[in-house]
């Protein structure tokens, strides 16, 4: 009985041992892509992560940009009422 069950394992692996490589093939390239796949998402939250530290960089030195340049304008402004207050 095993012998021909081992002689009918032997005849399928011979009759059709393209599609088995066909299967493995196309399994191991599944797992590749995969993985390939997991590693893309990875980089891409790694890059989100530090696009919205740039980000945040971004708004401080726009706000303190803004606030200075705020205070500037203020001071122009106390100028020019000074000087008009002296004519």
């Amino acid at each position: 009985m095993l012998s021909k069950t081992i002689e009918t394992l032997k005849y399928l692996l011979l009759e059709y041992r393209f599609y088995f490589c066909s299967i493995a093939l196309l399994l191991a390239l599944l797992i590749y892509s995969y993985n390939k796949t997991l590693d893309l998402e990875k980089e891409l939250i790694r890059i989100e992560k530090e696009l919205q530290m740039n980000q945040t960089t971004f708004e401080r030195r726009q706000k303190a940009y803004d606030e200075k340049a705020k205070q500037q304008r203020e001071k122009l402004e106390r100028m020019i009422k000074e000087i008009k207050s002296e004519k």
